[in-house]
């Protein structure tokens, strides 16, 4: 008793199942073979590296609890696989992106409020300040340059503390929006190699991408995924003339860029992915981009309680008129070249 005692204090730090399992052995065998097989055990538990343990618990597990919910789904509705991704897509933005761009919505309403409450506290001074200007006081005209950045970051600073924010947050919030498109995306991956679901995978496809456990033949899967992404992008980088700074421009331009350049790295890659894989980032991609246009009319912000977009009444058609007049020279171009 004392020595069975000892065996099973010494190896607690393996799971419940296992010990429970490995002692219904007890009475079947000898004591030094049940301490052999705790020992393999433990011993093989000891080997794990750190990263593979991080690995199988931030990311095997929510995939596999991922795959599991999409077999679950396909089994119990009845659906082929091409329906199941589509109807667990339509799932994921109404629920999780539906949130994250709300929150996001929020979140930089709050940062625009603690901008505006800036500029109206400092207005004064910049009137002052201006009038110096034409008068020619240019050695007093510095220092109340400096005074007036030190007063902006400090009021700058306060509005965060007060409101509880920071452009840092919202980038850690853009990158925690993609933790679940990961997951979805690892889940899918699982079910295409599985030798369970893999025979009806590669026979419950559409179109003319039937195999969803191969990549698609024509490479019109990863043209839609891009596309809409692109329009997204522009979408929602595009700002009426005068209504920012030049550095803020500056710094849209090249985080739009950087984007755009990730996109289309994930594009060239999906061209040897599944096709369920990239059906799923096609769908996701065409769903956020209808989400994000229907979130800027005046209607649907007025239900969810967010602040008027900040290019009126119209918001989509304004976009579609600075777009055009962006490319008027383009697209004169293109007309005069198609007369010829």
């Amino acid at each position: 008793m004392l020595s069975c005692r000892r065996v099973v204090f010494s190896h607690l730090r393996l799971p419940s199942n296992q010990i429970a399992c490995l002692l219904s052995q007890r009475f079947n065998s000898s004591s030094s073979e049940l301490s052999r097989i705790l020992q393999e055990h433990s011993y093989g538990l000891e080997k794990k590296p750190t990263s593979t343990i991080a690995f199988e618990t931030f990311v095997q597990t929510p995939a596999e609890f991922v795959a599991d919910s999409f077999v679950y789904i396909h089994d119990s509705l009845a659906l082929p696989w091409w329906a199941t991704i589509a109807l667990s897509t339509i799932a994921f933005r109404t629920i999780v992106g539906a949130t994250m761009t709300i929150t996001q919505q929020r979140f930089i309403e709050r940062l625009q409020t603690v901008r505006r409450n800036v500029v109206n506290e400092l207005e004064p001074q910049i009137r002052v300040l201006n009038m110096q200007a034409m008068r020619g006081k240019t050695a007093s005209i510095i220092e109340e340059k400096k005074h007036l950045k030190r007063e902006a970051l400090q009021l700058t600073k306060q509005g965060y503390a007060e409101y509880n924010i920071h452009p840092g947050k919202l980038l850690i919030l853009a990158l925690f929006g993609s933790v679940p498109w990961l997951y979805f995306t690892f889940g899918i991956r699982m079910i295409c190699m599985s030798p369970i679901t893999l025979p009806k995978m590669s026979q419950e496809g559409v179109l003319w991408f039937q195999n969803l456990a191969e990549a698609d033949p024509y490479g019109l899967l990863p043209l839609g995924f891009l596309i809409p992404s692109l329009i997204g992008i522009t979408f929602n980088g595009m700002q009426q003339p005068g209504s920012v700074n030049q550095r803020l421009v500056s710094a849209g331009r090249i985080q739009r860029g950087v984007t755009r350049l990730v996109v289309i790295g994930f594009s060239l890659i999906a061209v040897k992915l599944p096709a369920g894989i990239v059906l799923f980032w096609t769908l996701n991609s065409s769903l956020q981009l209808a989400q994000t246009m229907l979130f800027e009319l005046p209607r649907m912000r007025k239900i969810l309680r967010l602040q008027p977009s900040r290019f009126g009444s119209q918001p989509i058609q304004t976009r579609w008129n600075l777009w055009k007049d962006k490319w008027s020279l383009f697209f004169r171009t293109l007309k005069w070249y198609s007369k010829l």
